[in-house]
């Protein structure tokens, strides 16, 4: 489990339901009241991720049997990991420079979410998640039909950017 010194929260919902889009915000809304966030995505399509390094000396490293690999360049550094998982990459964390971590994915993780829809199906379907503090709907023609113990807001309405944000900040948990 997380240490408690870090706020963090999970951005879930399947494909092209919103996620990256709230994420964005989120990201904005940090930078904007200098929040040291960190992001990172989980790659929950089959198969690995293609990598940053394609072609560079990074990737013949990993190709040759390194564990971990990075290059860092004016400050900025690119990191690459074999076999690593939510909880190991949470641990590292906790050695960054960060105010809080923001995880896209990981829908099984028990963490704070927020759940993104484009209809009630999608939340009908992930409503059973752990952890659910609001869902988000990126719709223009969303109809609730049931009631859900958790607030559920409109991704125009900038209320759950901002419930989200909170969360982020460490306001407290819905459940």
């Amino acid at each position: 489990m997380l240490d408690d010194k870090l706020n963090m929260l999970q951005v879930v919902g399947y494909q092209n339901s919103g996620k990256t889009m709230l994420i964005e915000k989120l990201c904005q809304l940090a930078d904007h009241e200098q929040l040291k966030l960190g992001c990172f995505k989980h790659h929950g399509h089959g198969g690995k991720p293609d990598r940053l390094f394609k072609e560079k000396d990074t990737n013949r490293y990993v190709q040759a049997g390194a564990f971990a690999a990075g290059v860092e360049g004016e400050g900025e550094f690119h990191f690459s990991m074999q076999h690593m998982t939510l909880e190991q990459l949470l641990k590292l964390c906790q050695h960054l420079p960060l105010d809080a971590i923001l995880i896209e994915g990981y829908k099984q993780a028990p963490y704070r979410k927020i759940i993104c829809v484009k209809n009630e199906k999608e939340l009908i379907n992930l409503s059973t998640l752990s952890h659910i503090q609001a869902a988000v709907y990126f719709s223009n023609v969303f109809q609730l039909t049931e009631n859900y113990s958790f607030p559920v807001f409109s991704a125009s309405d900038k209320r759950g950017t901002t419930f989200a944000f909170n969360l982020l900040k460490g306001g407290a948990s819905h459940e």
